[in-house]
């Protein structure tokens, strides 16, 4: 012992031992954490991205109409494929498991709790560390995901979604009236005149404040004159119902004549149409609620005036919906013309509420266009969806008055078109995302 109290108090090299030896300790705790640290941070970062992951999967079944069972069946088995699965069946409950696995369909708290349109994902493993890797108990990682199928608001009255180099995309003749109320305008085209406004008075062509032009390419004509903002080089916006599903023909009947589908009062029914929706002469349709697959078109010509309420029209080809129809297909001609009229609104539920009209994708290019002109005039509540064919106003006094214009181009030559978009009464595609 004396020995011992004479090395510490008078062997300089025997203190300078002990305090290395403690310091290499304490840097040796300090590396332990650091490690600890770096394992736990990893393991966290691995966690979250398979909840969001497996969250994610849950959202994309509720997308596609699938139940809560379903989506927390592809949650669970993303979740799985990712390497986490509950090791313990009692789990959150009880775990004495190093791994836990829950998904909640709808979730239990957050922004999004009780709402049908998600599915939460939590999980919890026990890290076993550097430092004391015999107490992973002590160790606990956490993370969360939260996803969802929702609703997104282009917030665009009109929109011209071809992304080619096209000229005119948007064109607003000197002769053609514009009023836009709730919403801008998005041109998708490279071309630097994609817009062309040549409309020079002001009180003829209005865009309410604060909205726009918003244009990938250039904009010509009187847009400064009619003091509706341009924004140039503004992204192109993908179309917002890209891959939107066409109706099913199962359970509808077959429409061979107008007469063959209609109702003990005259008004026509829900159906698969192989003859034009309309007429001439002083032709009257009421549409009753419900969708109607159109073959042929519709053809108001002379003085005939279409009617409905709850309504969804989807234009097509003859033979739809075999796929047998070559490189492109040729569709029914949706055309109002005359003195013609269109009363309508679309749906309020299902997959295609508040989508008013929608011709299918493969009636495409300016042979489909859908025409409105002479004096016919079209009055829609919900959204008007062309999305590879020209929406076309021609005529003396052709009118549109709606909740939503989407097309590949938009030429209004003598039309006159009142666009009041509001979000409640357009279609808005839902989308599956991460929303916690």
């Amino acid at each position: 012992m004396k020995m011992l109290r004479r090395f510490l108090s008078d062997g300089e090299g025997g203190q300078a031992v002990v305090l290395f030896a403690i310091l290499m300790l304490a840097l040796l705790f300090m590396v332990g954490l650091a490690i600890d640290a770096g394992q736990l941070y990893s393991n966290k970062r691995t966690e979250q991205e398979a909840a969001d992951a497996a969250a994610f999967a849950g959202a994309v079944i509720l997308y596609q109409g699938g139940s809560g069972a379903q989506a927390i069946a592809a949650a669970t088995a993303d979740a799985q494929t990712n390497g986490y699965v509950s090791d313990d069946p009692l789990c959150p409950t009880i775990d004495t498991g190093t791994t836990c696995v829950t998904v909640n369909w709808p979730p239990q708290a957050g922004a999004y709790a009780a709402r049908l349109d998600h599915v939460e994902v939590i999980i919890i493993r026990k890290v076993q560390t550097a430092l004391v890797p015999a107490e992973a108990a002590f160790n606990p990682v956490r993370a969360r995901g939260v996803a969802g199928a929702e609703n997104l608001n282009s917030g665009y009255a009109i929109m011209a979604i071809d992304r080619g180099n096209i000229s005119q995309a948007f064109w607003a003749n000197a002769n053609a009236d514009v009023h836009l109320n709730g919403g801008g305008i998005l041109v998708n085209s490279t071309n630097g005149s994609a817009a062309e406004n040549d409309q020079n008075n002001a009180g003829r062509f209005t865009v309410q404040t604060p909205y726009s032009l918003d244009v990938n390419g250039g904009a010509t004509g009187y847009w400064g004159t009619d003091g509706v903002p341009v924004n140039t080089g503004h992204n192109q916006v993908p179309d917002p119902f890209g891959g939107f599903p066409p109706p099913r023909t199962g359970g509808l009947p077959i429409c061979n004549s107008l007469n063959a589908c209609q109702d003990g009062a005259g008004n026509q029914t829900p159906g698969i149409y192989n003859v034009s929706l309309g007429g001439s002469g002083n032709t009257s349709l009421t549409l009753n609620p419900g969708i109607y697959i159109l073959r042929a078109g519709a053809d108001t010509h002379g003085n005939a005036t279409v009617t409905g309420t709850g309504v969804f029209l989807f234009n097509t080809y003859s033979i739809f919906p075999s796929d047998l129809h070559g490189a492109t297909a040729s569709c029914g001609q949706l055309d109002l013309a005359g003195n013609g009229t269109m009363s309508l609104s679309a749906m309020t539920t299902g997959p295609w509420r508040n989508l008013l009209v929608y011709q299918d994708v493969n009636c495409s290019g300016p042979d489909n266009s859908v025409v409105i002109e002479g004096n016919g005039s079209f009055t829609g509540t919900g959204s008007f969806y062309v999305p590879t064919a020209p929406f076309v106003f021609n005529g003396n006094n052709a009118t549109l008055i709606g909740s939503q214009l989407i097309a590949d181009t938009v030429t209004a030559q003598n039309g006159n078109i009142t666009i009041n978009y509001d979000p409640t009464t357009t279609a808005q595609p839902i989308l599956p995302r991460l929303a916690e």
